[in-house]
């Protein structure tokens, strides 16, 4: 939908490896940006959680600042449990910001005052639907009135 170019290895690669390889071919084709995907992780899976902290360590071999940021995309739906994930993934990976989807269901994504009070990482955008065009930066003030009702 984007039209941008994927970098992908087979299934059981190393993902790592595969990171590696997207920041490779960043570089050789001038690409300003690369998102890299580790969708999928769960905090409670020691084995993925070891695959997602190897990425870092394996980049910084090409550019010793990379990541240059790390964001977090939290389910609107998962209530409480968003907060261990927050505290988890950050000990294993420093985030550098958070994002809140599914803010167009029933959830309203509560959790979000929760989390901004205990960490000090900013929510820098909510998804409320599927669209390219559903992902909004957060703004606190909108999102404080959506959540009480008042918008």
């Amino acid at each position: 939908k984007v039209d941008v170019q994927i970098t992908k290895s087979s299934q059981g690669s190393d993902p790592a490896s595969v990171a590696y390889k997207a920041i490779e071919e960043a570089l050789n084709n001038n690409f300003d940006q690369v998102l890299i995907d580790t969708a999928g992780r769960l905090q409670n899976k020691i084995d993925l959680m070891s695959q997602l902290e190897k990425i870092p360590r394996v980049l910084k071999k090409i550019d010793e600042d990379c990541p240059h940021s790390v964001l977090l995309v939290l389910d609107a739906s998962t209530g409480q449990n968003a907060i261990n994930q927050v505290e988890l993934f950050n000990k294993s990976c420093g985030l550098t910001g958070l994002i809140m989807t599914k803010l167009d269901g029933s959830a309203k994504g509560g959790v979000l005052v929760s989390i901004a009070d205990k960490f000090d990482i900013p929510f820098i955008a909510i998804g409320v639907g599927e669209g390219i065009e559903d992902l909004q930066d957060f703004d606190p003030q909108n999102y404080s009135k959506a959540l009480l009702g008042l918008i």
